[in-house]
């Protein structure tokens, strides 16, 4: 059982926002980007206690700016139902039954209650190591919503192949794993496509993602926000797409009904 599905916002590019935005994000530190490195470098529990404190500073105190901000000028400026404080953001520590993993990223997304950031599409934005990224993601932990959007892509593909060639134009990759929690060895398509690829009917996670240098996201400071509203702009067109999938109000009203309590499906992630 799955929860009800939301309604699709009906705010469209381009979108209301103030001038100038509101910010309080000031941009990551180079020490964000320097203790998610070291992470990366030795990915498990004791690394990420020596480097707990940093992280609260200077990674997740100004990426909860940067949400907030998000909020403040493009969430509610133009009237998207999203929840954009409880549970919007993942976490650094691994949930691998005890054995003291840990990721050298952090990502969040707003969601459409009554679903959880986890069993919607989400549109994303994580920080790394040497990188800020943006990007689309569905998967199959995304109950009731996920097969009708794979096929409304793999069989609207005019329209499909319009949409995602355009995101690709931008700098985005298309990528799809035949495991949501594995991977390794997915394709990655970041030229124009001719064609749908062979095996995405069969995906069970499927994401656009651009990613922009550690540099250029330093650079841009707290004009970061101004860019991720941009990228909402340009993932707004497939969110829609893929929200508004042929059979989605057919499930929400047969067996895969939620029980509108909210409660979410097994938990799981996008690819980071």
């Amino acid at each position: 059982m799955t929860p009800d599905l939301p309604p699709v916002p009906d705010a469209s590019p381009p979108f209301v926002r103030p001038s100038p935005l509101d910010l309080t994000f000031e941009g990551f530190p180079a020490a964000c980007f320097e203790a998610l490195a070291r992470l990366r470098a030795e990915p498990h529990i004791g690394r990420y206690r020596e480097e707990k404190d940093v992280l609260d500073r200077a990674v997740i105190a100004p990426f909860k700016r940067y949400r907030d901000d998000l909020a403040v000028n493009w969430v509610l400026p133009n009237g998207l139902g999203f929840e954009t404080e409880r549970n919007v953001f993942s976490r650094i520590l691994k949930n691998d039954f005890g054995r003291g993993g840990s990721h050298s990223h952090l990502w969040m997304s707003f969601y459409r209650p009554p679903r959880k950031r986890l069993t919607d599409l989400q549109l994303s934005h994580a920080v790394h190591a040497d990188a800020f990224r943006w990007g689309l993601y569905v998967g199959d932990y995304a109950k009731g919503l996920f097969g009708p959007a794979r096929r409304r892509l793999v069989e609207e593909t005019d329209r499909s192949l319009a949409l995602v060639n355009a995101l690709i134009e931008r700098g985005y990759r298309l990528a799809f794993a035949p495991h949501v929690t594995k991977p390794e060895g997915h394709p990655e398509f970041d030229e124009p496509l001719s064609e749908i690829p062979d095996g995405l009917v069969r995906a069970k996670g499927i994401w656009l993602m651009r990613r922009i240098s550690r540099e250029q996201a330093e650079a841009l400071g707290p004009d970061l926000v101004g860019a991720a509203i941009d990228e909402q702009e340009a993932l707004w067109p497939l969110y829609r797409f893929l929200a508004e999938a042929p059979g989605l109000a057919s499930l929400a009203g047969d067996g895969e009904r939620g029980t509108g309590n909210g409660q979410a499906a097994p938990s799981t992630r996008a690819p980071g």
